[in-house]
């Protein structure tokens, strides 16, 4: 290899080495950037590439790593646009909601209310009538009952003793 080099040097001159060294580290050498992942490698990665080629990938880089930076602060505001919208949006939901159950508490309130004074008329009616139920039909044993109960000991249910 350096023999190579010695009789490339010894054609072209001093000159014409540094002209085409000045040339691979600027262009690079030619198809060598198409290798994959060569221009990864440190020195290697900068003499196949070029330093052309490296400075236009980093220029990119950069631009790509700003307008990205850029887009990120849209899409957050977008999307803390459409969080605040959606939250907007179960709030009054839930408002709604809290509406319509605070007028079907009042029509039960309306409603215990009333069966509350249905059922106090309903018991001072049924006071009154026990109060007025002072006759022998009441609760009291008549010979009938039993006999009736003598007759039947036993048969409806367990047994008697």
């Amino acid at each position: 290899m350096i023999a190579i080099l010695g009789a490339i040097s010894r054609i072209i001159g001093l000159g014409g080495v540094i002209a085409v060294a000045l040339l691979i580290y600027y262009e690079g050498i030619p198809g060598a950037h198409r290798i994959p992942f060569i221009t990864r490698v440190p020195i290697i990665g900068d003499l196949t590439a070029g330093r052309v080629h490296t400075y236009a990938a980093e220029q990119v880089r950069l631009a790509t790593a700003a307008a990205k930076q850029q887009c990120d602060g849209r899409v957050e505001k977008l999307v803390s646009q459409s969080e605040l919208t959606a939250a907007n949006g179960k709030l009054a939901e839930l408002q709604r909601q809290i509406a319509a159950m605070n007028q079907a508490q009042a029509a039960f309130q309306k409603q215990a209310a009333a069966d509350q004074q249905s059922l106090k008329v309903k018991n001072e009616q049924l006071e009154k009538a026990i109060a007025q139920d002072a006759g022998g039909s009441g609760c009291t044993w008549t010979p009938d009952d039993l006999q009736w109960l003598q007759d039947n000991r036993g048969k409806a249910g367990g047994s008697a003793r």
